[in-house]
């Protein structure tokens, strides 16, 4: 069994897309194991942020390292 472990913070579309074609075949037949984690989950702050801006400023965001690495273990 090939197991596969995703970090994001939209589970319920990693495993809703699975479902279907071949990655959903291996599934129903226990070929393969995916779990996802959503780092939400490991954040302190209220609105359970997990990135902020890029340091020198630009467009887009950064993981915060805190969060991914308590994800990660």
């Amino acid at each position: 069994m090939i197991e596969i472990n995703v970090v994001t913070l939209f589970p319920e579309m990693i495993e809703g897309a699975l479902r279907f074609g071949v990655l959903g075949q291996a599934l129903e037949k226990k070929l393969l194991q995916v779990q996802t984690t959503n780092p939400r989950q490991f954040t302190t702050d209220n609105h359970k942020s997990v990135d902020d801006r890029p340091y020198g400023g630009g467009d887009g965001m950064v993981m915060l390292p805190e969060v991914l690495k308590k994800t990660i273990d």
